[in-house]
């Protein structure tokens, strides 16, 4: 057994920052914020709201795809419900995207989604290191082969070889969600910064998009997700803030709040299935969360942001400031992971 000296050291968006490089055009406005997020799947505005049943719904997922994001339909609900909504979007945006699990049937309801008009499947597990899943997503590709799969969750870089050649965009990040207790439980997690970093030559020599999943709680974590080397950046809470989102609306001591809910919590879970599964824990929680701004402003502010942070960086897309940029990293220090 390794000594603990020996073990890796994990950093978090908050440990690193970008250091400054020469910027090499005439105003941010004139950066490239385009990024292939899923293989042959390219967004002006590489910024993904969850697939949680407190973010995102039909309307709010047509408003994202109207301004250059994208956003994944959830499966916490009934399946008609989940293909009504899929059929909803799908009349008036040319990207679907839905969520699957990986019990006997969600192949089957695969195939009803992508009638419906889906056209990226997202196999939604947070243990995402498994054969179901990958055998799963497989099958899906074999059946049809034009349907883009999005797997995950991890943070082990086998789980990319072993499925770069199928597989179309790759989900990584495990517990640095805000509404996560996976780490509490579990106790597993990587900090996200670390966890894409390791990433970032592997997803370039095989081609595989990385989805950055967990961590993001104002702009420059968006940034530096980017930087470390993802290639679009899933968030949910600073959606979930948002007036259009999914999330519930309940008065707290006179003051109108959003909730905003861990899919593995049993406040999501009893809602769906009326129940936790026999002989499991949570792994999520619940918070109570001020409404903010609408989603065009809080795009366009993270737009700004990213333009801002990869002239810092001495690019002038995302693949040069990929390239250019470099880091700093501050003392690390033991702290609460959240």
């Amino acid at each position: 057994m390794k000594n603990i000296l020996e073990f890796p050291l994990s950093y978090g968006f908050d440990d690193i920052a970008i250091s400054q490089q020469k910027n090499i055009v005439s105003s941010r406005l004139d950066v490239n914020t385009k990024s292939e997020a899923i293989k042959g799947i390219y967004l002006n505005m590489p910024l993904i709201a969850s697939n949680m049943s407190t973010v995102t719904n039909a309307d709010f997922c047509i408003s994202l795809s109207k301004l250059g994001a994208l956003g994944i339909m959830h499966r916490a609900a009934p399946k008609i419900t989940i293909l009504e909504e899929v059929k909803k979007i799908k009349s008036q945006c040319d990207l679907v995207a839905a969520s699957i699990g990986v019990d006997e049937d969600q192949f089957d309801f695969a195939k009803d989604l992508v009638k419906a008009g889906c056209n990226i499947i997202v196999i939604d597990i947070a243990h995402g290191y498994a054969d179901s899943v990958i055998n799963l997503g497989k099958k899906i590709k074999e059946w049809s082969s034009n349907t883009k799969i999005v797997i995950g969750n991890t943070t082990n870089i086998n789980m990319l070889l072993e499925t770069y050649k199928w597989a179309d965009a790759i989900k990584v990040g495990i517990a640095q969600g805000a509404v996560c207790e996976t780490k509490n439980t579990a106790g597993c997690t990587e900090r996200q910064f670390s966890a894409i970093f390791k990433f970032k030559e592997y997803a370039r020599e095989y081609g595989m998009p990385i989805i950055s999943d967990g961590g993001i709680r104002e702009p420059s974590d968006f940034v530096k997700a980017i930087a470390a080397g993802a290639n679009s950046v899933m968030a949910g809470k600073i959606f979930a803030r948002c007036p259009g989102s999914a999330a519930e609306e309940i008065e707290i001591d006179g003051r109108i709040k959003k909730i905003y809910a861990g899919m593995a919590s049993r406040y999501v879970q009893e809602k769906w299935k009326g129940k936790l599964k026999p002989g499991t824990c949570p792994e999520g929680k619940v918070d109570y969360i001020e409404i903010g701004e609408s989603v065009e402003k809080l795009l366009e502010r993270y737009s700004g942001a990213l333009k801002s942070g990869i002239t810092y960086g001495g690019g002038k897309d995302i693949i040069t400031f990929q390239d250019s940029v470099q880091f700093v990293r501050f003392k690390w220090v033991k702290r609460k992971l959240n």
